[in-house]
C-alpha cells in the first residue's frame, strides 16, 4: 500500500494543490481550472486576478518552492494610495496626512498621541481606536473597514489583525503630518508578483503542473457519505477515502455531508463572509497611472479598492493599453447586476479622476466572488472549536482559507495545505495496519 492510499483532497486552490504535491493524493476541484481565489482570468488579451493578489511573504521556503516549480517573480516596490476628500493620499494613511485639511490633520495627530487613553479593545472598532486614535480611525479605517467587510468593525473581533494593519511610530505620524509621503511601511511595501502574461494565476498553474494527473478538475462534490467514506461527484463518479482533506468552504461541506449533528449545523450557520464583485476594465491608453492600488473609504464610490494590473506585470495587457480592476463588496447572496455595476464603476472612476472624460473603455469583464473574506466575530470564535472537533471525529482534516474559515494570505494558505497534509498522513498511518513483519520487529524490542 502506498503511503497516500486512502487520502482524498477536495478543492484545488493553492492549499489543496500543495497538499497534493506533498502527499501524491488525488485532488478533486469543482471548477474547470485549479487555483480557487488565487486564479486569474484572461479576456481579449487582458489578464485579471480575482481581486488583488501579491506574494508578500518573508517565508523563503515558499518562494524557493514556487521558483523551483517554474514561477519567475518580479520584485515590486508598492505604490498604494487612498482617495478621500477629493485627494489622493499615500498609504498608510496615518503617516501621510499632509493632504488633509489642517483641522482634520490636527485632530488625527492629536488622536494618535492620545490613542492609549481609549479603552482596552473588546472588538475590532475598539482595537482601531486604541491603535491609531479616533481621528485616523473615523477619517479612514472605520469607514473603509465597514465598506470592505460589509459589517461595522464593532461587530468583529480583532485577534486576526497581527501584521494586517500597518503600525506606525509617533515620529512617523508627526513627520507625515508635516511633509512626508512615505509608503514604505507594512508587510507588502515590497512584494513579489509573477512575471509574464499569466497574472497571479501563474502560481496555481505551476503548482497544478507539479500535481500532474492526480488533479481532477470539473468534478464538483455533491454528497459526502461520512459513514461509508465515499464522495459522490456531479458526473456520477465516486471516490472512496479513509481520510478526507477538505479545503472547500465549511458551509458547502456541511450542505453535502451526511449526518451532520445539530450543534455543528448551528455552529456553521453562524459563520459569515463578505462577497465581492470584481469589475475589470481595459482602457485604450498606455501608462494610465504608476500606482498599484487605491483604497476608497467613502460611500459615494461603489468600490472599496481599485488596482492596476498592468503595473504588476506589463504583459497582462495588450501593447498601448492599461487595465483597472475594481472590487465591490456586496451582501452575500445579493450580487449586483453585472452590466449595471460596470456602468456604475466606470462613472465613479471618471468622477474620481482615475479616468479622463475622453478615456475609452475597450473591454469589460466581471468576476463574482461569493466567498470573499471570512468575517472574524465572536460567533466564529465559538463555532470553530465545535466544528473542528466534529471533523476530527469523522476523519476529515480541514485546510486553506475557507476550509479553516480564516484570513490567510496566499503563502499562508499554501503552508496550511502543507500542515493539513502532514496531519492527514499521520491520521492515515494510525488507520493503516502494519505489515506482519513490521509488527514482529516492533514487538521484539
Amino acid at each position: 500500500m502506498n503511503t497516500n492510499d486512502g487520502l482524498v483532497i477536495l478543492g484545488g486552490g493553492v492549499a489543496g494543490l500543495v497538499a497534493g504535491i506533498d502527499t501524491g493524493a488525488p485532488i478533486y476541484e469543482a471548477d474547470p481550472h485549479p487555483g480557487g481565489a488565487a486564479s486569474s482570468d484572461t479576456s481579449e488579451g487582458y489578464t485579471f486576478d480575482h481581486g488583488i493578489h501579491v506574494l508578500q511573504t518573508t517565508n523563503m521556503d515558499v518562494v524557493r518552492m514556487l521558483e523551483a516549480l517554474g514561477v519567475e517573480f518580479r520584485i515590486v516596490d508598492r505604490s498604494a494610495h487612498i482617495f478621500a476628500f477629493g485627494k489622493f493620499t499615500a498609504y498608510p494613511f496615518q503617516i501621510n496626512s499632509t493632504n488633509l485639511r489642517i483641522d482634520r490633520r490636527l485632530r488625527c495627530v492629536a488622536g494618535f498621541i492620545r490613542r492609549r487613553s481609549n479603552p482596552e479593545p473588546q472588538n475590532y472598532a475598539d482595537w482601531i481606536y486604541r491603535s491609531i486614535g479616533r481621528g485616523f480611525a473615523d477619517t479612514f479605517l472605520i469607514p473603509y473597514s465597514e465598506k470592505f467587510w460589509g459589517v461595522h468593525p464593532r461587530e468583529m473581533s480583532f485577534e486576526w489583525t497581527g501584521n494586517r494593519v500597518p503600525k506606525a511610530e509617533i515620529w512617523q505620524v508627526l513627520r507625515g503630518a508635516l511633509f512626508s509621503t512615505n509608503t514604505r511601511v507594512g508587510t507588502n511595501a515590497t512584494f513579489r508578483y509573477p512575471d509574464g502574461p499569466g497574472g497571479y494565476g501563474t502560481v496555481p498553474t505551476c503548482l497544478a503542473r507539479a500535481v500532474g494527473s492526480q488533479l481532477h478538475t470539473g468534478r464538483r462534490a455533491t454528497h459526502i457519505d461520512l459513514e461509508g467514506k465515499r464522495v459522490t461527484f456531479d458526473d456520477g463518479s465516486t471516490a472512496d477515502y479513509r481520510i478526507l482533506l477538505s479545503t472547500i468552504p465549511l458551509p458547502v461541506f456541511m450542505r453535502i455531508a451526511s449526518t451532520v449533528p445539530e450543534d455543528v449545523e448551528r455552529a456553521v450557520g453562524t459563520l459569515r463572509t463578505n462577497s465581492i464583485m470584481v469589475v475589470n476594465l481595459g482602457i485604450d491608453r498606455a501608462d494610465l497611472t504608476d500606482k498599484h492600488w487605491i483604497h476608497f473609504p467613502e460611500r459615494e464610490f461603489s468600490f472599496f479598492r481599485i488596482s492596476f494590473p498592468h503595473n504588476f506585470s506589463p504583459e497582462t495587457v495588450p501593447a498601448g493599453k492599461s487595465s483597472i480592476s475594481a472590487e465591490v463588496s456586496y451582501p452575500t447572496g445579493s450580487p449586483p447586476d453585472p452590466a449595471a455595476i460596470v456602468e456604475r464603476v466606470t462613472a465613479d472612476l471618471r468622477r474620481a479622476g482615475v479616468l479622463r472624460a475622453d478615456d475609452k473603455v475597450v473591454m469589460s469583464h466581471t468576476r463574482d466572488i461569493p466567498w470573499g473574506y471570512c468575517i472574524f466575530d465572536e460567533a466564529r470564535k465559538a463555532a470553530l472549536p465545535v466544528i473542528e472537533r466534529w471533523l476530527d471525529s469523522v476523519d476529515v482534516v480541514p485546510g486553506g482559507r475557507y476550509g479553516q474559515w480564516t484570513y490567510y494570505w496566499s503563502d499562508e494558505a499554501m503552508m496550511s495545505g502543507r500542515v493539513a497534509a502532514g496531519e492527514a498522513m499521520r491520521k492515515l498511518a494510525k488507520l493503516t495496519p502494519q505489515p506482519l513483519e513490521a509488527m514482529r520487529v516492533a514487538g521484539s524490542d
